[in-house]
């Protein structure tokens, strides 16, 4: 299975997010919006899927493994031409606690976005 990106279709910001990404992303990655998906649909991608789950955070399964948030984007930028040298440096000590509140920084703000 190919991966897959969910996000909020319903929200403006996570939309426009996603287009971004799939413009800079291997076209091999699906992007969906969790509101136009079922729980059936959601628990088929991924057996740990739900609304509740995918309304607090952007996922990405890859290779059946579901990475949230942060820990999504950052996989997903290996995959970019424009931030591919740029995704290493995600792994070094203590940037995944930044990278987690920036990700809270935004769900808190995306709506003002």
């Amino acid at each position: 299975m190919n991966p897959v990106f969910i996000y909020d279709g319903s929200c403006s910001f996570c939309s426009k997010l996603a287009t971004y990404w799939k413009s800079q992303t291997d076209s091999k990655l699906a992007y969906l919006s969790f509101s136009e998906l079922s729980e059936e649909e959601l628990q088929s991608i991924h057996p740990s899927l739900s609304k509740k789950i995918c309304a607090s955070d952007v996922q990405l399964i890859v290779n059946g493994k579901r990475l949230p948030g942060f820990f999504g984007i950052r996989r997903m930028m290996f995959w970019t031409k424009k931030f591919r040298w740029i995704a290493p440096f995600l792994y070094l000590p203590l940037i995944p606690f930044v990278g987690i509140l920036v990700m809270m920084v935004l769900k808190a703000i995306r709506n003002k976005l």
